[in-house]
């Protein structure tokens, strides 16, 4: 339900806030780029997916007319067990205290060098341009037991037919200075932790979707309305005009790093092709996103988007919080 402006603005006022999230980070742009994944296979974002991933895989939600995504079993499964690789189980903020956590342009340049297991990953999404012959990151965890039905129901057949609206070259070229001058050897440690940061801003957007979602289910039943589809038109017209009413500073940086970490991304590989597509498409996001003023909403309203935002980004630290002390 939130669109890319909205997950951007959450990933963005978490890293400058300086709160649990924030302490947490060491790669703020790996983090940032977490904050889209989940969106980036489903085929409605980033064009050209040719085996999508169904929305109740990549989002951990069942089917339903308003789902909430299980932001939790994402944390368990996967955020979980790399704090516990990066020894961050028992205070998830601590390391970056002497190893300086991000605020927000300055991001640290990510990972490079590695991929996952295989074997320790969902078969879904692309097969994608994993380095063959790198070094491999030993991943200890098991696609979740509560997904692997929905992943027998991933079809390689679905070629969308989204046409760019927007020059690709011309903002490609926007990240070509960052992509030349990103290269460096990162160690094991710094590898394992770039990927930590990825994950965890993959929780974030889970967790965004899930507040956002059940504040319009909890809206709906206030009303004593059921949901349809001019609810849904208007819905969405208006988080398209909130979205817009939010000051956007950061993007996704495309650089050799970003894609190693992404191809090793624990629920499903994400390949080169997509990850600079979707670095493309926040660019824009962020380029074009020219803040309204007197914004009409025609069902919901601005202390509606005002409180669930600040819901949004109060729980992430306050659930980061609780993961480090228990």
């Amino acid at each position: 339900m939130p669109s890319w402006n909205i997950h951007i603005a959450h990933a963005e006022r978490l890293l400058k806030g300086g709160g649990s999230v924030a302490r947490a980070v060491r790669d703020g742009n790996a983090f940032l780029f977490g904050n889209l994944i989940p969106d980036i296979y489903v085929g409605y974002m980033v064009p050209g997916v040719v085996r999508p991933v169904p929305y109740r895989v990549t989002h951990f939600a069942k089917p339903e007319h308003i789902p909430k995504p299980r932001a939790g079993e994402f944390f368990d499964a996967y955020v979980r067990p790399l704090a516990r690789e990066c020894g961050l189980l028992d205070a998830l903020g601590d390391d970056c205290a002497t190893g300086g956590g991000v605020g927000a342009p300055g991001f640290a340049s990510g990972a490079s060098g590695f991929v996952g297991a295989d074997s320790d990953r969902a078969p879904v999404g692309p097969t994608g341009s994993a380095a063959a012959g790198g070094p491999v990151l030993e991943l200890p965890w098991q696609v979740p037991a509560s997904l692997a039905a929905e992943v027998a129901h991933v079809s390689p057949a679905h070629t969308p037919t989204f046409e760019w609206d927007f020059d690709v070259a011309q903002t490609a070229a926007c990240q070509r200075d960052a992509f030349a001058t990103s290269r460096r050897a990162l160690s094991r440690n710094e590898l394992r932790r770039s990927l930590f940061d990825m994950v965890l801003g993959t929780w974030v957007h889970l967790l965004a979707d899930c507040t956002w979602n059940q504040a319009v289910s909890d809206l709906i039943d206030a009303r004593g309305e059921q949901p349809s589809r001019d609810f849904r038109i208007k819905k969405q017209g208006d988080f398209d005009l909130f979205g817009k009413s939010l000051e956007l500073d950061l993007m996704p940086r495309l650089t050799p790093q970003l894609i190693e970490v992404a191809a090793a991304f624990p629920q499903y590989e994400i390949d080169a092709a997509s990850v600079s597509a979707t670095c493309a498409i926040a660019h824009e996001t962020v380029r074009t996103n020219h803040p309204v003023t007197g914004a009409v909403y025609r069902l919901l309203d601005e202390e509606f988007f005002s409180r669930v935002f600040a819901e949004v980004n109060a729980r992430a630290e306050r659930e980061m919080e609780y993961a480090g002390t228990r």
